[in-house]
């Protein structure tokens, strides 16, 4: 690829999203942005439940979109781990990037990632936050578009990884 582009990684908690993003970011030699780290830290006092503030998420929401943005009219790819996305913030991106915008989300079933986050060492989202954000995605579909949703359950990250690379490859095509 020889313009810049953004890939966006969303996904509920714990289906993996930050391991593919830093795997992302090394294979195409991107900047790396992460909404957790740019909550952490604009409000470190609320960034784990940041969502329950709405006009805290918009701020720093807008702050990742700004950072996307400088980076990518440098000249740099990005790639940007995401788990509270939003219609208006899809919608910002798309009008912002167009074409350069590559947006995924991993979508192993429910279960599966409920249980992978009960055996998550640290911070756990719990089943609720989870049930709550399967919710959101499955209404974000439509403006998404299914085929960008990837099930992850049976892969390796190095599996999600290649499957993902050569999705992007087939689209320049």
């Amino acid at each position: 690829m020889t313009s810049p582009f953004v890939i966006v990684i969303a996904g509920p908690s714990g289906v993996g999203k930050t391991t593919l993003s830093k795997m992302l970011s090394m294979h195409f030699n991107c900047t790396y942005i992460s909404e957790d780290e740019i909550a952490k830290e604009v409000f470190p006092d609320v960034y784990k439940d940041i969502e329950d503030y709405p006009d805290k998420l918009k701020i720093a929401e807008n702050q990742l979109l700004k950072r996307a943005k400088e980076v990518f009219d440098s000249g740099r790819y990005v790639v940007i781990d995401r788990i509270n996305l939003e219609r208006g913030f899809i919608e910002e991106m798309k009008k912002t990037f167009h074409k350069h915008l590559i947006l995924r989300v991993l979508w192993p079933p429910m279960e599966t990632t409920i249980e992978r986050d009960k055996r998550r060492e640290g911070w756990t989202s719990g089943e609720d936050t989870i049930r709550r954000l399967y919710k959101k995605y499955e209404e974000l579909k439509p403006i998404i578009g299914e085929k960008n949703y990837i099930d992850n359950r049976h892969q390796t990250p190095e599996e999600t990884l290649a499957r993902f690379i050569a999705s992007i490859e087939q689209n320049k095509k």
